[in-house]
């Protein structure tokens, strides 16, 4: 059942196609780099400088903004250990402060419910009557991936993460452009549309040898909501020693809407 905590909320942090359910991978990035420019000439020339800065600005443009949200989805879960299906999943957020999660199972009812905010996580599973108490600090080692609220946050919310304005490896083709960028910790790769910009596919690649680890993110369906374009359907691949896939598919989404997030630990419950 901790498997079931981490598919709330692991599985929820961490999506070409813009249908389709199956868990299927798709190539990345795109496969035509005859147009790839390297990192020192992107920097040097202008007319790449221009591009590049006017696709960032493109990005920018489709920044989901908010100050509440609520999400509904069902979520399908997949390892080399076991395979879940239609896992009813809701989601609240007040920006900067609150994340709800709350995870059912066919049949079952809700089976697990988690609140994190800056600074901690807290989660019950009661199915087998266990609380997680963890300082946001300590909690990879529950989820196993380093995060920050924020990045949380924007993983939800279907932006762009570890995106940074110092770009190179544009590759340019007539439906996708594809981009790297850099952080501390990461090397990120993305895949935008070129008609909107809006994000069709990103990967983040541990830049720590030792872990080998990756996560690909596709996303999809995007829909209009309350003047925001935002998708409604995510595919995730994270891969360290296995693979593990999931598939998000939002039912519905709201913003902006007055939110409760009720979270009482059962007194019985073990701690760990």
């Amino acid at each position: 059942m901790k498997q079931i905590i981490l598919l709330g909320i692991a599985c929820i942090i961490f999506v070409s196609c813009r249908h389709t359910r199956q868990l299927a991978r798709t190539s990345f990035p795109v496969t035509d780099t005859s147009h790839a420019l390297g990192k020192d000439s992107i920097t040097a020339a202008g007319g790449d400088m221009a591009f590049n800065s006017s696709l960032l600005a493109g990005i920018h443009k489709n920044h989901i903004d908010f100050h509440t949200f609520s999400g509904k989805l069902k979520v399908d879960f997949e390892n080399d250990r076991q395979k879940q299906q239609n896992i009813s999943t809701n989601i609240r957020m007040l920006k900067d402060s609150i994340i709800w999660i709350s995870v059912s199972a066919p049949i079952i009812g809700e089976v697990a419910r988690a609140i994190i905010t800056p600074d901690s996580l807290k989660a019950y599973d009661k199915f087998n009557k266990r609380a997680y108490l963890r300082a946001i600090s300590d909690a990879r080692d529950l989820l196993n991936i380093p995060f920050d609220f924020r990045t949380l946050q924007d993983m939800i919310i279907g932006n762009p993460v570890f995106l940074t304005d110092s770009i190179y490896q544009v590759v340019k083709t007539p439906a996708i452009i594809s981009f790297s960028c850099d952080t501390t910790m990461y090397t990120s790769l993305f895949n935008v549309f070129a008609d909107d910009f809006q994000l069709q596919q990103s990967k983040v690649m541990d830049k720590d040898e030792t872990h080998n680890r990756s996560c690909e993110l596709t996303y999809g369906e995007y829909k209009e909501v309350e003047g925001r374009k935002v998708p409604f359907m995510r595919r995730i691949f994270i891969e360290e020693k296995n693979v593990t896939r999931v598939a998000m598919d939002f039912s519905k989404m709201e913003f902006n809407q007055p939110q409760t997030f009720p979270f009482n630990l059962p007194a019985s419950y073990s701690r760990e």
